[in-house]
């Protein structure tokens, strides 16, 4: 594929919502372009503002966290994504953790009485959501 075809190939991608470098460039490697046209593609995107690693990290830690999930599901997936920790700061969000996780565990109960085994249970999903346990400890204080 040439560099023509690759930079509309890679604006069509853009297009359609925020990728990280290390996801698009995955993404049209799909194309078997030459490595170095790749790359140079990228770092043009990077100096032409068209992709931002930080934009990006910040816009989906905002996006899961409105969607329920908690810091440390959040960081992994950025790590799969190819984001290193070093360009984001999950606390610096100026995110309620406590309230998302105490919002999860309002909708899992259901307004409803729970006995432990139940509470268990929705602590375990918590976990797995991303919460830690200081806190899933902290925001169900008034539970228990």
């Amino acid at each position: 594929m040439d560099s023509v075809n690759l930079w509309n190939k890679a604006l069509d991608i853009l297009s359609r919502r925020e990728h990280s470098s290390y996801e698009l460039k995955t993404k049209l490697k799909k194309f078997e372009p030459d490595e170095k046209d790749l790359n140079e593609l990228i770092e043009k995107l990077k100096a032409s503002n068209f992709i931002d690693d930080e934009r990006f990290a910040a816009l989906f830690i905002k996006s899961k966290a409105q969607s329920g999930y908690g810091p440390s599901y959040i960081a992994q997936y950025l790590a799969k994504k190819g984001i290193s920790s070093d360009l984001y700061d999950i606390n610096s969000l100026d995110i309620d953790w406590q309230s998302i996780c105490k919002d999860q565990f309002d909708k899992k109960r259901q307004d409803k009485e729970i006995n432990f085994k139940e509470k268990e249970k929705i602590l375990r999903f918590l976990a797995y959501r991303g919460f830690s346990y200081e806190i899933i400890k902290s925001a169900l204080k008034e539970y228990d």
